[in-house]
């Protein structure tokens, strides 16, 4: 079991598109150390400064990941692991959620080698811990769905379909859902929404259960840059 005798995170993934006082407050209630801390910050709004400070000394190193265009959920969760392709377990989480005590040591203690971890949280996917091995069954996250909403779901029915098993902890965390709507994107996603949907069902119908490659006619149609 990767968890056993754990004492630090590996790596930590938080991509973010607005709202950055929200990933500052998250940053702030890390408790356990971090080694590497990958921010990919689709609007450019990250400040590096105000990040260092919010996260302080529990956090090792942190890598600010400034995109020119909105990556998306997909892009940006594969961009952090293969930034740092040589870590053995990967933690990724919202920048819109605050750990409680003792929550992230749980999750280092309880990740396991080939198994996808959930948190005890709503949506489930708010923070979630793979490994390297899980990846190499499962691949990358779809990044045809963009950018936002059924990444989760197809990943799920993905790992379900290879024989990857998925533990829904109890590990509680505390997540704002849907913030980055708030800050003027309820509009796109209204037709980005169904349109991920409907293509989650249509490739799941097919049997179709690859990473999707990339589409660049669909992420233009749907942007939300």
């Amino acid at each position: 079991m990767i968890g056993e005798d754990a004492d630090s995170i590996p790596v930590m993934i938080v991509p973010i598109l607005a709202g950055p006082e929200l990933l500052y407050r998250m940053a702030g209630s890390i408790d356990f150390p971090v080694h590497r801390l990958v921010v990919v910050d689709n609007g450019m709004c990250v400040d590096p400064v105000e990040l260092r400070q919010a996260a302080g000394d529990r956090v090792g190193a942190i890598t600010l990941l400034p995109m020119p265009c909105n990556l998306g959920v997909a892009g940006s969760w594969n961009l952090g692991i293969k930034a740092t392709a040589l870590a053995p377990w990967w933690l990724v989480a919202n920048f819109d959620v605050v750990f409680p005590a003792g929550s992230l040591q749980r999750f280092a203690e309880t990740v396991s080698d080939g198994v996808l971890l959930l948190a005890g949280a709503t949506p489930v996917w708010s923070t979630f811990c793979l490994s390297q091995s899980v990846i190499e069954r499962v691949g990358l996250f779809d990044e045809q769905v963009h950018p936002a909403y059924f990444e989760d779901d197809d990943y799920m029915t993905r790992c379900r379909h290879y024989q990857v098993p998925i533990m829904f902890s109890d590990i509680s965390v505390d997540h704002d859902n849907s913030s980055t709507l708030k800050y003027g994107y309820n509009d796109r996603n209204a037709e980005t929404f169904k349109a991920n949907r409907l293509y989650v069902q249509r490739k799941h119908s097919m049997e179709d259960f690859t990473d999707g490659g990339y589409s660049l006619l669909r992420r233009r149609r749907l942007s939300w840059d």
